[in-house]
């Protein structure tokens, strides 16, 4: 059976009859797709909310959906990992983002390092946010999640650590520690996965981190790079204490 193309749709649904679609959305759907009249599609609206919707009118640039019913959501997973990444080049970071999403990271926090070969300033960093929230967008459409993760405006690694919640567990990942990420066992619900730059966090941000809770975890002998690193833990984490 064909997959079912779906649409984010921000705003409430659950009372809505009809939806007109953005030009974006509207040419997906009936230019790339090749939509018709009265094709199912399901809408979701990135808090949790999916509907099955039928196509009323497939304009390219105004679309319409009519909405039919209100659909089970799929679930999220009992573990509710944030991934602060510091900022990686553009294709890695995007790889980062979007693999996160489909792994079940709850929330993406971007972070700039003291090493970190990434420099933004508030124009760059405001359009990279965009960026990587249609990347957000695109990825729950793709892998079926109907709650989309929090993602945060990229914020120096000092200030970060002393905003951040501290009920949730908290790990480093660290080449060469002596636990391994097989070995740690979070004490809540929520853990915070925090990987440095391409040449790694410096000794007084390592130090910093540490005296925040955070606990080196390493991920066995190889060494991984950034835009890996992170993503290995997320799936081992979600193998372990979540829904993978």
């Amino acid at each position: 059976m064909p997959m079912i193309p779906r649409v984010h749709f921000a705003a409430a649904l659950r009372d809505a009859d009809e939806v007109t679609l953005g030009p974006e959305q509207s040419h997906y759907l009936a230019r790339v797709l090749r939509l018709r009249v009265g094709d199912p599609v399901q809408l979701f609206d990135g808090e949790g909310g999916r509907f099955r919707a039928l196509v009323e009118d497939a304009a390219a640039r105004a679309a319409r959906l009519r909405v039919v019913a209100a659909e089970a959501p799929a679930p999220e997973s009992p573990l509710r990992i944030t991934l602060a990444q510091c900022v990686s080049g553009a294709e890695k970071m995007d790889w980062t983002v979007e693999k996160a999403v489909e792994l079940g990271a709850a929330a993406i926090q971007p972070l700039i390092s003291q090493r970190s070969l990434v420099r933004l300033d508030e124009a760059r960093a405001e359009r990279r946010l965009e960026h990587w929230r249609r990347l957000v967008v695109a990825a729950c459409m793709q892998c079926g999640r109907d709650r989309l993760p929090a993602l945060a405006s990229p914020m120096p690694l000092p200030d970060w650590l002393a905003r951040r919640e501290r009920s949730a567990c908290a790990i480093l990942l660290a080449p060469g520690a002596a636990l391994r990420l097989s070995e740690f066992e979070p004490a809540g619900a929520q853990v915070d996965v925090l990987v440095g730059p391409e040449s790694g966090l410096s000794p007084g941000e390592t130090a910093a981190a540490q005296a925040c809770g955070f606990v080196p975890v390493g991920l066995g002998p190889r060494v991984l790079r950034t835009e890996t690193a992170g993503l290995a833990a997320i799936a081992v984490l979600q193998a372990r204490f979540g829904d993978l």
